[in-house]
């Protein structure tokens, strides 16, 4: 076998991503091809060949003897050639492992004798070579960042406007699954290529938001499921499907539970309405989780669960949102909104919980219009140098207010209590109290919501005072949570606030079988609940990771003794 070289790795734009070159495009060693043989095939392929084109689904992994690749990345506004993969480089990124739409397009440009692995046996050598899958999973988890930070071209064309909820979904669904998108404001009038474009694909005001895919077609005002379909990242079907475990929720809690389920060889699918994260994955820098000392954003803490769960074989379906559970049966049926159904012996609830909308009159008339519930990005390029307003006492709105303070001109944090220190962690109250651009307001709750076509400003007032109204475009609500367990129906037993009751808090009576409980078991056996959803739970990331892995642990036994 020849001398493994190299070759000309793909173009990165971000410097920080150029410096992890080696890491990104290694090249692999005479002793880790020998490795890669036992589980795919040597092949000749011509000059000009077509490995795979960008959008293409369950592709091989190419690995490069001799001859040389061509990786070129291109939407509707055009191509970019991104670079050659040489001798000893191999193709593919995250996706790969699960099938999901090609990224990029890749030709022989020489005569190469390749060698070709399946995407299953793919799956297998990742899992039993620990060397060479820590080479080929870090490159792959970095190759997904650095296409997603590259805007030099790629991926789908979004038309939408910048007040509006309906753009704003789509956008945050694009990102935090990892989606390159170029975005282009319909409201701008100066801006000559959207004009352009919107004439060339036949879309109108009226069609807004819409999305070019890569092939050119044009999906007007998608649901997040059509978008996904369009653009190759909604799961194969799972229709009539039996798992040993069905994760509902893709929150730190799901991940886990998925994670340690499919690492001790159960079949497990993760459901997700929206993105892997959950709450945590908007979270623009977690500080206080175990073995991060510089902090981790929600979303690489999610992708690198993702991809865990991911390398293990779980089935991770996004988005998919379940409508119904049956618990009749010892076998469980799950209902999707889509028409799809599948089986399951054991269920874990993890379907978390969101933010409580207040009671204020227009509140949904604004959402999207100044009104947000997360604060990424998007929202902070919003409020660049405006004065911003945050309403809550907990460490998601403190880390709102922390990474807003970088782009606002200054940040307005409201609460009812005497202060922050109940409900918020001590490091976030000292950045708080440190900052010259952020001020608490103590005693004080919004009490109206005033505009026309978007927020203008906010009435709020004192304790006992009378209502005062001053300017406010945009106001971010953090507010306690609601738990996601309406599609449960009568499944399992809740608490008063609907909440999920695990272990000791069900009610002997309502446990049917002659076993105990396993702590954090349902009223119903082999359903488990895990992380915010559940009653009594610690409202932490830390503790909603140990309690999908503890669930799993119990799992087993449940299902050892209940299919006996």
């Amino acid at each position: 076998m020849e001398q493994h070289t190299g070759g000309t790795a793909p173009h990165l734009a971000s410097s920080d991503i150029g410096n992890r070159r080696h890491q990104i495009f290694p090249t692999l060693s005479e002793a880790q091809f020998d490795v890669l043989l036992r589980y795919g095939e040597r092949q000749h392929f011509s000059a000009g060949t077509v490995l795979f084109r960008q959008g293409d689904r369950h592709i091989p992994m190419y690995v490069i003897i001799s001859g040389a690749i061509e990786i070129e990345r291109g939407s509707v506004l055009g191509a970019s050639m991104l670079g050659t993969h040489g001798p000893g480089m191999f193709t593919g990124e995250m996706g790969a492992l699960a099938g999901r739409a090609a990224v990029a397009t890749a030709r022989v440009v020489a005569d190469s004798e390749l060698i070709v692995i399946s995407e299953e046996a793919l799956r297998t050598l990742v899992i039993s070579e620990a060397e060479l899958s820590e080479t080929i999973m870090r490159a792959y988890i970095l190759r997904r960042v650095a296409y997603m930070q590259d805007q030099t071209g790629g991926g789908v064309v979004i038309f939408g406007a910048r007040d509006s909820q309906e753009t704003l979904v789509l956008r945050h669904f694009l990102n935090r699954n990892g989606q390159p998108a170029a975005y282009f404001d319909t409201e701008n009038a100066h801006d000559e290529e959207a004009h352009k474009l919107m004439e060339r694909f036949g879309i109108t005001l009226q069609d807004i938001p819409a999305v070019v895919t890569l092939s050119g077609d044009v999906l007007r005002k998608p649901t997040l499921r059509q978008l996904a379909d369009g653009i190759g990242i909604s799961p194969d079907s799972i229709d009539g499907r039996l798992f040993d475990v069905v994760v509902v929720g893709a929150g730190p809690a799901g991940l886990a539970a998925a994670v340690y389920a499919a690492s001790e060889g159960l079949t497990v699918a993760v459901l997700d309405a929206k993105a892997p994260g959950g709450q945590a994955g908007a979270s623009s820098k977690i500080e206080n989780y175990f073995g991060f000392p510089t902090g981790v954003s929600g979303q690489a803490l999610a992708g690198r669960g993702l991809s865990q769960a991911r390398k293990f074989g779980a089935e991770v379906a996004v988005p998919v949102k379940v409508s119904a559970v049956h618990c009749s049966e010892q076998e469980y049926a799950i209902d999707i909104d889509s028409g799809e159904k599948l089986r399951a012996r054991s269920i874990v609830i993890a379907s978390g919980a969101r933010y409580r909308k207040p009671a204020l009159p227009g509140l949904e008339r604004f959402e999207g219009k100044g009104v947000y519930y997360s604060a990424s990005f998007m929202e902070a390029n919003f409020c660049a140098n405006e004065e911003v307003v945050i309403v809550g006492g907990g460490n998601s709105a403190g880390q709102a207010a922390v990474f807003l303070s970088a782009h606002a001109k200054h940040v307005h944090i409201v609460v009812r209590s005497s202060g922050l220190a109940a409900s918020m962690s001590r490091y976030l109250i000292q950045r708080i109290e440190a900052s010259p651009k952020i001020t608490l307001h103590t005693h004080k709750q919004i009490v109206e919501l005033r505009g026309g076509e978007r927020l203008e400003s906010i009435c709020w007032q004192s304790q006992g005072g009378e209502p005062r109204e001053a300017p406010a475009r945009h106001l971010f609500l953090f507010l306690g949570a609601e738990p996601s367990t309406a599609w449960l129906g009568d499944c399992v037993t809740l608490d008063a606030k609907q909440f999920v009751l695990t272990g000791p808090d069900v009610p002997a009576a309502e446990w049917p079988l002659e076993r105990s409980r396993h702590f954090l078991e349902t009223s119903r056996p082999r359903i488990f609940a895990v992380g915010d959803v559940r009653s009594g739970s610690v409202k932490r990331v830390a503790a909603a990771v140990g309690e999908g892995s503890a669930a799993v642990a119990s799992l087993h036994q449940a299902l050892a003794s209940d299919f006996l």
